[in-house]
């Protein structure tokens, strides 16, 4: 991953910095769920390796005190409250990626049948897709509030598809036959709720997104 020096990050504008840092959290999700995809495939070693990247991490830190430091001087489009909410909710989608990432690496888990693996990489795929999207929507709100809330919808109709990939995936876990304190079947189930609980901040982001879209519009 990139580094960024004091001075690199003293040239950039509020808009470049929420971009940048948007960027390095959207890197970190896609190794998140690269991780993910590695579990699916047993391959622990990269598996590992990936996840401690999400939780060791910091680059992005640096990126938020110079957003910090600079936004209370600046003149911009949205509220100073606005972008710092947007700063916020893109630094929650670190805080749960590293949260999901810490309880996945605490057990070993062997999953039960291919098709239990093809569900989630399902599930997977479309997270993908909405880390990806709100990282767009997020730069096109400087520029296109159309746009930016175009890009919304199409998050939120992504998460409503994962929501039905959700409780399939359940249903068919709940049908295993195996003790219901097994350590498989918790890790499994609490899996399926922090790649979900990742998405539902997504969503909300999304939705968040489309409500400044709609407020400045109204002010354009």
């Amino acid at each position: 991953m990139k580094t960024y020096d004091k001075k690199e990050l003293d040239k950039l504008s509020i808009n470049e910095l929420t971009h940048t840092f948007m960027d390095i959290i959207k890197e970190q999700t896609s190794i998140l769920i690269e991780g993910i995809e590695h579990l699916i495939d047993e391959d622990f070693e990269t598996f590992n390796k990936n996840l401690n990247y999400v939780i060791e991490t910091s680059t992005e830190v640096k990126v938020k005190k110079k957003f910090e430091s600079k936004i209370f001087k600046s003149k911009l489009m949205f509220s100073k409250a606005d972008r710092l909410k947007v700063f916020s909710k893109i630094n929650d989608i670190k805080n749960i990626g590293e949260f999901l990432a810490n309880k996945m690496l605490l057990y070993k888990v062997i999953f039960p049948d291919e098709e239990f693996k093809n569900q989630l990489r399902e599930i997977i795929s479309s997270l993908r897709i909405i880390s990806d999207n709100i990282s767009d929507s997020v730069k096109f709100i400087g520029s296109d509030l159309i746009k930016a809330h175009d890009i919304c919808e199409e998050i939120k109709e992504e998460r409503r598809k994962m929501r039905k990939e959700e409780f399939d995936l359940l249903k068919r876990l709940w049908g295993y036959d195996m003790d219901y304190l097994s350590r498989t079947f918790l890790y499994l189930k609490e899996l399926i709720e922090g790649i979900m609980m990742l998405a539902d901040h997504i969503k909300d982001f999304a939705e968040y997104i489309q409500f400044l879209s709609i407020k400045y519009l109204i002010f354009d």
